[in-house]
């Protein structure tokens, strides 16, 4: 009967304890954080992903059926999906590209000047 749990922090800094119950005999399912259940599932006896929104940040609590009555579990968050925080994350590493290409062309420019009053 695996009972799993996993210490999520958000992105505000906020602790949630995510936990998962899987029934051996029955395959029944419960995700559930900080004591209140987030999902409820019957008779999980193949693969199957949960998706729960933690502070914006959407997680992913994933059950593999490895063959016979053998199972993995994972948790993860998932920085990938189009979501309004990860968004954000993109256009804040877009911005910082943005201002390493224009710190090294004022580098460059610089370096230029300086070369230019060398050579004179």
């Amino acid at each position: 009967m695996p009972q799993l749990s996993w210490s999520i922090t958000g992105h505000t800094g906020q602790i949630y304890r995510l936990g998962l119950f899987h029934g051996d005999a029955d395959g029944h399912v419960v995700v559930h954080c900080n004591d209140k259940v987030m999902a409820i599932d019957f008779n999980v006896a193949e693969s199957k992903t949960y998706s729960v929104f933690l502070d914006q940040e959407l997680c992913e609590v994933s059950i593999d059926h490895t063959g016979g009555n053998n199972f993995d579990y994972d948790c993860r968050i998932n920085r990938e999906v189009d979501t309004p925080l990860n968004e954000r994350r993109n256009k804040l590493k877009e911005e910082d590209r943005r201002m390493e290409q224009l710190q090294l062309i004022g580098l460059l420019a610089v370096g230029i000047v300086l070369l230019l009053i060398w050579w004179f």
